[in-house]
């Protein structure tokens, strides 16, 4: 067993309390809501699925209950009633779409079951990012909660130190984060983390403000500036989070920052309006921004980006016919179309393969190969959201997987860290 394998069964479960994570998670989430579909009479039982709505979407559970014969109900919810559900209500899913970051939490709790991949059809064409933590040989293999150290199990549901037959979660969407904002605005371009503190933007800066995920964008920052090393970024100590908790309290004192930001939308508002010029973002809000007019560049930091990853568990308490539901369910989503469909909202797919025969060349190059758009593309929605020319920020998917300095991680401090981040707000 590696090192952050171990340190995920014997050191950072004993530092969470789920309690109190849900309290702090659920306050900064979306409301709830469910995901409706049209009146479908199939022979066989709807399939349940639960997730934030990066995954759970009407139009991909209403394609895939057509084209694998049986429902799929999807309920997207906020990130910490999502969270509080996987937990406590596993009798309620058959399908969990969740994130690599809360294996810490999940996992040991045993609500779900080990994923035989011999029965994922695509298993052998899954990327070697999520199996290894290293797209490429030459490429980076970021700190935190990367996919491969909290992946493989054995048929007991042990956490061992892989390739085993079985896994905790199969592999789905994955992108990397960083900066966006407005060149005009700016006059330079952005090119490290340590541009979220510079003094030339005072009063125009916006960090996310979900704990868990904007003291790492924090931290990356303070790094860059070179005021601090810490050991591991996705597993502060104490003292670690004080030295940035301190640090950060100290530049909203001097009002450097203009907002918090909690929602996707709060976040292409603040850039629209004018309110913030540089920002830490999520990737889609890039197109969301441009489509209103706006020029907003995402930045591809020195030092590396931040990444995430999904995917899809099973409920222990799934058996039967449900259970053979939920393997169908998730060969559907690495056959194509599904990576397709996120591809063209920004996000990338662990089965490119597949992805790429169900994309137009010419979206293929342009959101995975880095390449200028031929003509202009649209969203999944048939919206235009890419003009004609363009390239995307960050470059071709093997650049910004090559380069990812953290992933999204839920700490053995996690505890302290809110308590910490709560009065960096009120400060």
């Amino acid at each position: 067993m590696n090192k952050m394998q171990g340190k995920s069964i014997k050191g950072k479960k004993s530092g969470i309390t789920r309690r109190k994570f849900i309290a702090t998670t659920t306050g900064t989430a979306a409301a709830a809501f469910t995901v409706g579909f049209p009146n479908i009479v199939m022979a066989a039982d709807p399939i349940r699925s639960v997730g934030l709505g990066v995954s759970i979407i009407n139009e991909i559970q209403s394609r895939a209950s057509k084209d694998i014969g049986f429902q799929v109900r999807g309920q997207a919810l906020g990130y910490g009633a999502m969270f509080g559900k996987f937990l406590n209500q596993n009798n309620e899913y058959d399908i969990a779409e969740g994130y690599y970051n809360d294996m810490d939490v999940m996992w040991p709790a045993k609500i779900w079951q080990p994923i035989d991949t011999t029965r994922v059809t695509a298993w052998d064409k899954v990327t070697n990012l999520s199996k290894t933590g290293k797209l490429t040989p030459n490429s980076k293999v970021g700190q935190g909660d990367a996919p491969f150290r909290h992946l493989w199990v054995d048929k007991d549901g042990n956490m061992v130190d892989g390739p085993s037959r079985y896994i905790t979660m199969v592999p789905g969407w994955h992108n990397a984060d960083s900066i966006g904002y407005n060149p005009e605005e700016t006059g330079r371009k952005i090119e490290s983390w340590a541009e979220l503190f510079s003094p030339d933007f005072k009063g125009k800066v916006a960090l996310l403000n979900i704990p868990q995920i904007g003291v790492m964008d924090a931290a990356m920052g303070l790094e860059a500036m070179g005021l601090f090393k810490f050991k591991d970024k996705g597993d502060m100590t104490r003292a670690e989070i004080d030295f940035l908790m301190d640090f950060l309290i100290e530049k909203k004192k001097e009002d450097h920052f203009r907002a918090f930001w909690e929602t996707f939308g709060q976040s292409v508002n603040l850039m629209v309006s004018g309110e913030v010029v540089l920002e830490s973002m999520w990737s889609p809000a890039v197109t969301a921004i441009r489509a209103e007019g706006v020029p907003v560049t995402y930045a591809f930091p020195k030092e590396g980006m931040r990444g995430w990853h999904g995917g899809l568990s099973i409920s222990a308490q799934t058996t039967g016919k449900a259970l053979d539901q939920a393997y169908e369910y998730i060969n559907w989503w690495l056959d194509g179309w599904a990576g397709a469909f996120v591809a063209r909202q920004g996000y990338y797919m662990s089965v490119t393969e597949s992805v790429k025969a169900n994309l137009e060349p010419d979206e293929w190059d342009f959101w995975y190969m880095g390449k200028p758009a031929a003509k202009e593309l649209n969203d999944p929605f048939g919206t235009p959201i890419v003009k004609k020319g363009h390239i995307r920020d960050g470059g071709s998917y093997e650049a910004r997987f090559s380069n990812i300095a953290v992933w999204n991680s839920l700490m053995t401090e996690n505890d302290y860290l809110v308590k910490r981040w709560t009065e960096f707000l009120t400060a």
